[in-house]
């Protein structure tokens, strides 16, 4: 899996549209276009950002399959902090969605 790959793959992981990643990124979203698509690969602030927003590492959008070393194992971090609470796993699957979708949202 190439950079565009990656980019794709994250984008549509955060069901993002090409005009909110290039906002997240601070290009355009022709730009976005031509990333995913292969025929530019995007500056390294670029990338920073985006890391940064999704809160992964410049190497996951930038090495080949970067973006599979992704591993959802959060939810014991996130069930910490409902200590006592019983959540099923597709309860705390839906939580973690939702948080993905709050941090997409952040502005810079």
């Amino acid at each position: 899996m190439s950079i565009a790959d990656n980019i794709k793959k994250l984008r549509e992981r955060y069901d993002l549209t090409q005009q909110q990643l290039a906002e997240i990124a601070g290009v355009t979203n022709k730009a976005v276009s031509a990333w995913e698509t292969g025929l530019k690969e995007p500056r390294m602030g670029a990338i920073e950002k985006i890391a940064n927003r999704f809160g992964i590492k410049k190497s996951n959008i930038i090495e080949e399959n970067g973006l599979d070393l992704i591993t959802d194992d959060k939810p014991e971090t996130l069930a910490a902090h409902f200590d006592g609470e019983d959540y099923t796993k597709e309860e705390m699957d839906e939580i973690l969605e939702y948080a993905k979708y709050i941090k997409s949202k952040r502005k810079d």
